[in-house]
């Protein structure tokens, strides 16, 4: 496959943004492209555990459901938490379908029984069977890791949850000592026929401020605004350019918003009311889905500045992501080129992202 606007052989983005030119754009398009992204980026990533303080002790959910679709159960059993397989070891069954308060699980198919560590604990019809049980009768368990009030897990990362998760913890330190509380009623959805990694773009670069989020834009001081490349991330920095209010711990004066990417699909934006969390899930070839939700600290805050009306950010965000999505199929389309100025962000994911893809 060949980059289209790098010149070079396979997945490539050169390392200098001066000369670089953008990502084949068939990772938007391609069946293939997709299929290899799933499961060289998106199998090897750290990804958020879409559970809430109030769930019951058995919660059965898929890991990028429509994307990698890995059935797996969350279970808090006196206290501790971990993340199991939710496939029966004997024939593949799905052992919990539901959440519930069970204090083991029971596969429905031949009554293979685990206790919540993932024992297994009963076998009918295995009499006699030689050389059973084997060393892989239990349940597989997955890394938990939790920063905030958010958990994380991942099949194979790529990285340690600590190097990963290091800007996130600088983000979250803004309300140390403070309660995080989720707020349902002002989380949301979506489906879009864009590519996972368009939205992604989007979000990486405040170029389009002044052009697309017009009251965002009266909001922030655009010639302040800044980018700042980490490892396996992207933070980007918004100052008020009015009176609203700030965020108080990050040593910046008029900060107003720390908008935080997280390698390949998490976003994690701090306020002075609290944080959002925006996940990007592919869910087919040039369609994602988007999951906005809330944990609300400063509750007098909220609705105010640039943290204020997100719905209509998202609205505008979303119209212009699938202008560009129907631009990536254009046979016309010669590929581009990045701002050296305003694109690092963008040219920064394009860069892991084909790394990743080419390994």
């Amino acid at each position: 496959m060949t980059g289209a606007a790098s010149g070079q052989d396979g997945w490539h983005v050169h390392p200098d943004i001066a000369v670089a030119g953008t990502i084949d754009p068939r990772i938007h398009t391609d069946p293939g492209a997709h299929r290899r992204a799933l499961d060289v980026v998106f199998a090897r990533s750290w990804q958020w555990v879409p559970l809430v303080d109030d769930a019951p002790r058995v919660f059965p959910f898929k890991l990028l459901p429509d994307g990698l679709d890995e059935p797996l159960i969350m279970v808090r059993d006196g206290g501790a938490e971990r993340v199991l397989s939710n496939v029966c070891t004997h024939r593949g069954a799905l052992l919990a379908e539901e959440p519930s308060d069970a204090k083991g699980l029971r596969c429905r198919y031949h009554g293979r029984r685990f206790d919540l560590e993932g024992r297994m604990t009963s076998c009918p019809g295995f009499e006699g069977a030689r050389d059973f049980p084997r060393g892989t009768e239990g349940l597989a368990e997955l890394e938990l890791r939790s920063l905030g009030p958010l958990r994380f897990t991942g099949l194979d990362p790529r990285l340690p949850f600590d190097d990963w998760a290091a800007p996130l913890a600088q983000t979250l330190a803004e309300y140390e000592g403070e309660a995080l509380t989720f707020d349902p009623t002002g989380s949301r959805s979506f489906e879009i026929d864009a590519s996972w990694a368009l939205y992604c773009e989007n979000y990486l670069e405040g170029f389009h401020v002044p052009f697309v989020h017009p009251a965002l834009n009266a909001a922030l001081d655009f010639s302040r605004y800044r980018t700042e490349i980490l490892p396996h991330a992207v933070r980007q920095l918004g100052f008020a350019s009015g009176e609203e209010p700030r965020l108080v711990r990050g040593g910046e004066p008029d900060l107003v918003a720390d908008y935080l990417w997280l390698y390949p699909n998490l976003m994690v934006n701090a306020y002075a009311w609290g944080i959002s969390l925006n996940l990007v899930e592919p869910i087919g070839v040039g369609r994602c889905r988007i999951r906005y939700l809330r944990w609300i600290a400063r509750p007098e805050f909220t609705g105010m500045g640039a943290g204020g009306a997100l719905d209509r950010v998202e609205q505008e965000d979303q119209e212009v992501v699938l202008s560009v999505q129907q631009g990536m199929g254009a046979r016309l389309y010669p590929g581009g080129r990045f701002s050296p100025k305003l694109e690092t962000g963008p040219h920064h994911f394009q860069r892991l992202l084909a790394l990743d893809l080419s390994d």
